[in-house]
Protein backbone atom coordinates (compact mmCIF):
# COMPACT_ATOMS: atom_id res chain seq x y z
CA UNK A 1 0.00 0.00 0.00
CA UNK A 2 1.27 3.48 -0.83
CA UNK A 3 0.44 6.55 1.17
CA UNK A 4 1.87 9.89 0.17
CA UNK A 5 4.36 8.15 -2.08
CA UNK A 6 5.73 5.91 0.68
CA UNK A 7 5.42 2.16 0.84
CA UNK A 8 3.58 1.02 3.94
CA UNK A 9 3.42 -2.70 4.61
CA UNK A 10 -0.26 -3.46 5.18
CA UNK A 11 0.31 -6.48 7.43
CA UNK A 12 2.67 -4.56 9.67
CA UNK A 13 0.19 -1.68 9.89
CA UNK A 14 -2.66 -4.04 10.82
CA UNK A 15 -0.47 -5.77 13.40
CA UNK A 16 0.37 -2.43 15.02
CA UNK A 17 -3.29 -1.40 15.10
CA UNK A 18 -4.35 -4.71 16.64
CA UNK A 19 -1.58 -4.41 19.25
CA UNK A 20 -2.78 -0.93 20.22
CA UNK A 21 -6.35 -2.19 20.49
CA UNK A 22 -5.25 -5.11 22.68
CA UNK A 23 -3.31 -2.83 25.03
CA UNK A 24 -6.44 -0.73 25.48
CA UNK A 25 -8.55 -3.81 26.14
CA UNK A 26 -10.56 -3.49 22.95
CA UNK A 27 -11.47 -6.43 20.72
CA UNK A 28 -9.34 -7.18 17.70
CA UNK A 29 -9.96 -9.02 14.44
CA UNK A 30 -9.52 -12.38 16.13
CA UNK A 31 -12.29 -14.88 15.48
CA UNK A 32 -15.46 -14.27 17.42
CA UNK A 33 -18.19 -16.78 18.15
CA UNK A 34 -21.55 -15.94 16.62
CA UNK A 35 -24.57 -15.98 18.90
CA UNK A 36 -26.87 -18.99 18.68
CA UNK A 37 -29.51 -16.87 16.97
CA UNK A 38 -27.06 -16.30 14.13
CA UNK A 39 -26.60 -13.14 12.14
CA UNK A 40 -29.30 -10.51 12.35
CA UNK A 41 -31.73 -10.52 9.43
CA UNK A 42 -31.20 -8.15 6.54
CA UNK A 43 -32.86 -4.79 7.02
CA UNK A 44 -35.25 -3.64 4.33
CA UNK A 45 -33.91 -0.20 3.34
CA UNK A 46 -37.33 1.16 2.36
CA UNK A 47 -38.91 0.50 5.75
CA UNK A 48 -35.72 1.43 7.64
CA UNK A 49 -35.53 4.88 6.08
CA UNK A 50 -39.27 5.42 6.41
CA UNK A 51 -39.03 4.68 10.15
CA UNK A 52 -36.02 7.02 10.43
CA UNK A 53 -37.94 9.79 8.67
CA UNK A 54 -40.89 9.19 10.98
CA UNK A 55 -38.71 9.32 14.10
CA UNK A 56 -36.95 12.54 13.03
CA UNK A 57 -39.77 14.38 11.26
CA UNK A 58 -40.28 16.94 14.03
CA UNK A 59 -37.27 19.25 13.96
CA UNK A 60 -38.47 21.04 17.10
CA UNK A 61 -37.96 17.95 19.28
CA UNK A 62 -34.58 18.38 20.99
CA UNK A 63 -31.90 15.75 21.06
CA UNK A 64 -30.75 14.58 24.49
CA UNK A 65 -28.33 16.94 26.20
CA UNK A 66 -24.78 15.64 26.35
CA UNK A 67 -21.22 16.85 26.19
CA UNK A 68 -17.86 15.27 25.52
CA UNK A 69 -16.11 17.66 27.89
CA UNK A 70 -14.97 16.61 31.31
CA UNK A 71 -14.89 18.80 34.41
CA UNK A 72 -16.45 22.02 33.14
CA UNK A 73 -18.76 19.96 30.92
CA UNK A 74 -21.52 20.23 33.50
CA UNK A 75 -21.52 23.99 33.03
CA UNK A 76 -21.94 23.47 29.29
CA UNK A 77 -24.91 21.18 29.92
CA UNK A 78 -26.50 23.75 32.23
CA UNK A 79 -25.98 26.47 29.60
CA UNK A 80 -27.56 24.28 26.90
CA UNK A 81 -30.50 23.48 29.18
CA UNK A 82 -31.04 27.15 30.01
CA UNK A 83 -30.86 28.13 26.34
CA UNK A 84 -33.47 25.53 25.43
CA UNK A 85 -35.81 26.57 28.23
CA UNK A 86 -35.65 30.26 27.40
CA UNK A 87 -35.59 30.01 23.61
CA UNK A 88 -37.82 27.00 22.85
CA UNK A 89 -40.65 29.26 21.64
CA UNK A 90 -38.33 30.86 19.08
CA UNK A 91 -36.88 27.48 18.11
CA UNK A 92 -40.40 26.13 17.48
CA UNK A 93 -41.31 29.20 15.43
CA UNK A 94 -38.12 29.00 13.39
CA UNK A 95 -38.41 25.27 12.69
CA UNK A 96 -42.17 25.16 12.13
CA UNK A 97 -41.93 25.17 8.36
CA UNK A 98 -39.13 22.58 8.51
CA UNK A 99 -41.45 20.29 10.49
CA UNK A 100 -44.16 20.65 7.81
CA UNK A 101 -41.63 20.05 5.03
CA UNK A 102 -40.28 16.95 6.82
CA UNK A 103 -43.83 15.62 7.05
CA UNK A 104 -44.28 16.06 3.30
CA UNK A 105 -40.96 14.33 2.64
CA UNK A 106 -41.96 11.44 4.90
CA UNK A 107 -45.33 11.05 3.18
CA UNK A 108 -43.76 11.25 -0.29
CA UNK A 109 -41.17 8.67 0.67
CA UNK A 110 -43.91 6.37 1.95
CA UNK A 111 -45.80 6.68 -1.35
CA UNK A 112 -42.66 6.08 -3.38
CA UNK A 113 -41.77 3.07 -1.24
CA UNK A 114 -45.22 1.59 -1.75
CA UNK A 115 -44.87 2.13 -5.50
CA UNK A 116 -41.43 0.49 -5.54
CA UNK A 117 -42.80 -2.53 -3.66
CA UNK A 118 -45.73 -2.77 -6.09
CA UNK A 119 -43.38 -2.58 -9.08
CA UNK A 120 -41.08 -5.22 -7.59
CA UNK A 121 -44.02 -7.58 -7.19
CA UNK A 122 -45.08 -6.88 -10.77
CA UNK A 123 -41.56 -7.56 -12.06
CA UNK A 124 -41.43 -10.83 -10.12
CA UNK A 125 -44.78 -11.85 -11.62
CA UNK A 126 -43.57 -11.01 -15.14
CA UNK A 127 -40.30 -12.89 -14.61
CA UNK A 128 -42.18 -15.93 -13.33
CA UNK A 129 -44.48 -15.79 -16.35
CA UNK A 130 -41.50 -15.43 -18.67
CA UNK A 131 -39.72 -18.39 -17.06
CA UNK A 132 -42.57 -20.79 -17.78
CA UNK A 133 -42.70 -21.59 -21.51
CA UNK A 134 -46.01 -20.89 -23.27
CA UNK A 135 -48.02 -23.93 -24.39
CA UNK A 136 -47.30 -24.96 -27.98
CA UNK A 137 -49.78 -23.63 -30.54
CA UNK A 138 -51.44 -26.07 -32.92
CA UNK A 139 -50.25 -25.75 -36.50
CA UNK A 140 -52.30 -23.31 -38.55
CA UNK A 141 -54.18 -24.63 -41.58
CA UNK A 142 -54.26 -21.30 -43.39
CA UNK A 143 -50.54 -21.19 -44.08
CA UNK A 144 -50.42 -24.71 -45.52
CA UNK A 145 -53.00 -24.33 -48.33
CA UNK A 146 -51.75 -23.54 -51.81
CA UNK A 147 -53.59 -21.67 -54.41
CA UNK A 148 -56.78 -19.88 -53.86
Amino acid sequence: MKLLGRDIPARELLARIEERLRTRGLPTSESVELPEEGVEPRVDPLSFYLEALEANADATQPLPLHTHRGGAGQLVLVAKWAFRKTCQVFINETLGRQRVFNGHVRDSYAQLSAEVMRLRAEVETLRAAQATPPPPEPPSRRGSKKGG
